[in-house]
């Protein structure tokens, strides 16, 4: 891959990383404060982190390598430590499936002892109500057709993209983080080749000629 594509990738990698974790942290900035404080602590990482990004558009503008190296390996070490997190976070939403899709009458009756009457009690008390709007044509409809099993489809189909996005996620950072370190050695190497001619030409008194390099 030549550099300039490297370079490329790079700027487009710190862009959406910066642009992500800005939205992230404005996000949890909205969640009420928990006693643990997690949700700020994590918006104070997310905060350092787009230091960290702003360090890799700069070192892609710049073509400076220890800029882009420190992007990458923050980008590297993020995507190892919160891979492990996010998908504990699905297997928490698998166990939830049954408790979300139980039926009414598995749940515990003192969760109805102070509710509301059911809309029932309202349509009937209503005469003038036509059949489309009455109970018989909307909800008895609405309760046949919502069944537990038809509920549980929809809930792992939501876990099974969930699951999907997740680990595309997850893979598309691991790879941008290794072409941010591969742009990184590369430009290593470039300095090094740099100073290691300048220094032969100073040694035996050549004229320094400074090539123009596209990266």
């Amino acid at each position: 891959m030549t550099l300039s594509k490297s370079r490329t990738i790079t700027l487009a990698v710190a862009i959406a990383t910066l642009i992500s974790n800005t939205l992230s942290s404005i996000l949890f900035l909205q969640l009420p404060d928990d006693p643990l404080h997690l949700a700020s602590n994590f918006g104070w990482y997310l905060h350092f982190a787009n230091i960290l990004s702003v360090f890799g558009c700069i070192g892609a503008v710049r073509k400076h390598a220890l800029s882009v190296a420190i992007f990458g390996n923050y980008l590297l070490l993020d995507t190892v430590l919160f891979a492990i997190p996010r998908f504990l976070v699905l297997t928490l939403l698998n166990t939830l499936t049954t408790t979300i899709c139980s039926p009414a009458s598995a749940l515990s009756p003192s969760l109805y002892q102070s509710s509301p009457p059911p809309i029932s009690t309202y349509l009937s008390s209503l005469p003038d109500l036509d059949p489309p709007f009455g109970e018989s044509n909307f909800l008895e409809r609405y309760t046949r057709s919502w069944t537990p099993e038809g509920c549980e489809r929809i809930v792992w189909l939501a876990q099974l993209t969930m699951a999907a996005c997740v680990v595309a996620a997850t893979l598309l950072q691991f790879i941008g983080a290794l072409r941010v370190r591969e742009y990184a050695r590369s430009l290593w190497d470039k300095e090094l080749r740099e100073e290691a001619r300048l220094t032969l030409c100073a040694e035996q008194g050549l004229p320094v000629i400074f090539e123009d390099v596209k990266l």
